[in-house]
């Protein structure tokens, strides 16, 4: 096997674990928060909200300072930071006696995290440019799997072994991450010898096509925002369309919301060939107008076969949008900075999932769900026509 393909087998594995560490929290959070003594459900989900929470926000503003240093020591080391971090993390959630201990953990935790958009930074590296789509596609796809899986495997360790154990168990497979990457990871950059100070200021000088780069992250947001202004919703919106007295409403909203997540990871390497075929430009303008177009019909369907199936081809339009999004970046920023431009990109990223996250169901509580799905579908019918517009071949 050839050494650059052996790198992204193994940065698929350890996205996929990360993620998965990461995500199979979810569902024990809450019981987890209930065994410190917190008996009041609405102190249960107020805590369980900010555990989950507090990472999108420490992730998004410390992924500078890890891309600063990706750019000056390589990017093997990122890798290796993240995944023994984590490692430790999750030791340490499975020691946590308050809620307080809990909240700290997870901010550590998100401090330390970052193997996804340093797999990203490294793959985009050391791939052959015509196969980069490829290999970035399949990163997007295990990094979603991952956070698809990850609730499911969380709930199952819980019920089986208890909660504690969960963390230990996640923990371990971590490790072999961590090992896997120590041994098996190869990275030709070599980091320059001379130490220069570094601020994004000087960064935008070093850019040549800063503002199509900026392009890319705004892009990166608008995403972010329109997929998790639209998740906490859709178990309301199934309450809604379905007759009432029906039972496992739980169930039916976890199959439309695992329906995108599916298709995403389905179609994320296919159109990440696609890239390599057609190159980004094209296959990020078709996805965006393609994902707005179909996020509008869901503010008219009658019952949940109509929405899955909606949900379902809108997440192979997803699948294009994070391929195609870092392929053109890496091809238009230098090697020697792409770690510190793929940071910031990752910060706007989390920047927009918190925003999304808090954001999305206060503007359906006030303008409905009719208006909701309009605006996101319209935003990236927008961003679609920008992206056309400003970005030429």
């Amino acid at each position: 096997m050839e050494v650059w393909k052996r790198t992204v087998y193994i940065c698929l594995f350890g996205a996929f674990l990360t993620s998965m560490g990461t995500s199979q929290v979810a569902p024990i959070l809450p019981l987890y928060v209930e065994t410190m003594g917190v008996t009041d459900q609405a102190a249960v989900a107020q805590w369980s909200g900010w555990a989950l929470g507090i990472t999108f926000i420490v992730v998004a503003l410390v992924a500078p300072f890890w891309g600063k240093l990706a750019d000056r020591k390589g990017r093997k080391l990122i890798l290796l930071r993240a995944s023994f971090g984590m490692m430790l993390c999750n030791l340490l959630i499975a020691f946590v006696q308050t809620p307080w201990q809990l909240v700290l953990a997870r901010t550590a935790q998100g401090a330390v995290s970052g193997f996804f958009s340093g797999s990203v930074t490294l793959v985009s590296a050391e791939t052959p440019e015509e196969h980069t789509g490829w290999a970035l596609g399949m990163l997007a796809a295990a990094n979603l799997a991952g956070a698809l899986i990850g609730p499911l495997v969380g709930g199952y360790l819980a019920s089986m072994f208890g909660i504690r154990s969960t963390f230990f168990i996640v923990s371990f497979f971590l490790s072999i991450s961590f090992l896997l990457t120590l041994f098996f990871v190869h990275e030709s950059y070599k980091p320059p010898v001379e130490k220069v100070k570094q601020s994004f200021r000087m960064l935008k000088k070093q850019l040549p096509n800063f503002h199509l780069i900026a392009l890319m992250a705004v892009s990166t947001f608008i995403y972010a925002v329109s997929l998790l202004a639209l998740q906490p919703i859709i178990t309301v919106y199934v309450e809604e369309i379905i007759p009432p007295n029906t039972t496992h409403v739980a169930l039916l909203a976890g199959i439309v919301f695992s329906a995108t997540g599916f298709a995403q990871m389905m179609s994320s390497s296919v159109l990440g060939k696609l890239v390599d075929r057609l190159g980004p430009r094209r296959i990020l303008f078709a996805a965006l107008i393609y994902v707005g177009i179909l996020t509008i019909p869901q503010a008219y369907v009658r019952d949940v076969i109509q929405l899955t199936v909606l949900r379902f081809f809108l997440g192979l339009g997803f699948g294009g949008l994070l391929p195609s999004i870092n392929t053109f970046i890496s091809n238009h920023a230098p090697k020697h900075l792409a770690g510190q431009v793929f940071s910031y990109v990752q910060s706007v990223q989390f920047l927009g999932y918190f925003l999304g996250s808090i954001g999305g169901a206060s503007f359906m509580a006030a303008c409905g769900f009719t208006t909701l799905f309009w605006a996101t579908g319209l935003l990236f019918i927008f961003n679609g026509l920008w992206v056309y517009l400003k970005v030429r071949k």
